[in-house]
């Protein structure tokens, strides 16, 4: 039964989507290539909200998501809330577009901690992978993505952290959210249990992103669009991929 109600509300969600935007829109005015691979401001985007105006809690004013998105986080927040009003829920990281992401990648490419006895620009690249991603590659461009409280699995083992988890993973799917990097799975990122994605959008911004990937993979591949792009974009797709398959 709850399989079923889940397919309907995805279609709901689906529908409703389709219906508010066309082919031509979607993307708000960015080309699908710009807006798939981060390479837009989301402050300046027409379909994107500060979560601060949205009330929903978070770290930072700085923080932007689809508004298809903050409708469906603001009801999960407020009926999170009410069950447990002394729990603190805030949003730690939203959308982040290219050059916030290659900030993250490039500073952990320097770092002592990923050159320790590396053997090369391959193996460094796979230890960046484990919990981050190139950019271009991130869910975080999407506008559907965002991080919760602690950004550790361990927080999410014990009291309220606990209890935050057990809630999500017991509720999110009625709010359209799934956890993509969910234990269990053979190849990708690690378990993320603070990373939340609104699949009604994001499936098909995945869908997009592949597309594009298979007209423009050299892209991803040439020299200096990020440290170590010649050497480990080909995994981009692997990365990308390697997903909740409640979250496709």
């Amino acid at each position: 039964m709850k399989n079923i109600c889940l397919i309907l509300i995805i279609t709901q969600c689906t529908l409703m989507d389709a219906a508010s935007f066309s082919k031509d829109n979607i993307y708000g005015g960015v080309s699908p290539f710009n807006y798939l691979t981060g390479r837009f401001d989301p402050s300046r985007h027409s379909r994107f909200i500060s979560l601060r105006s949205s009330g929903i809690p978070s770290d930072s004013k700085r923080h932007f998501l689809r508004k298809e998105t903050v409708r469906a986080l603001r009801k999960m927040y407020k009926d999170f809330h009410k069950r447990y009003p002394k729990i603190k829920f805030r949003v730690r990281s939203s959308t982040r577009n290219f050059y916030s992401q290659k900030y993250i990648w490039e500073k952990k490419w320097n770092s002592k901690r990923y050159n320790k006895n590396v053997k090369s620009a391959l193996e460094k690249a796979k230890r960046i992978l484990r919990y981050s991603s190139m950019p271009g590659t991130s869910r975080h461009h999407w506008g559907t993505d965002f991080d919760i409280n602690v950004l550790t699995n361990e927080y999410y083992n014990s009291g309220n952290g606990k209890i935050i988890y057990q809630w999500l993973k017991r509720n999110g799917w009625k709010y359209g959210f799934c956890q993509p990097y969910n234990s269990g799975r053979k190849s990708g990122y690690m378990e993320e249990k603070w990373h939340w994605s609104y699949y009604p959008l994001a499936r098909r911004f995945l869908k997009d992103w592949n597309k594009l990937y298979r007209k423009h993979k050299n892209l991803f591949l040439k020299r200096n669009i990020f440290k170590g792009s010649s050497s480990s974009g080909h995994l981009a797709p692997i990365y990308v991929n390697s997903i909740n398959k409640d979250c496709k």
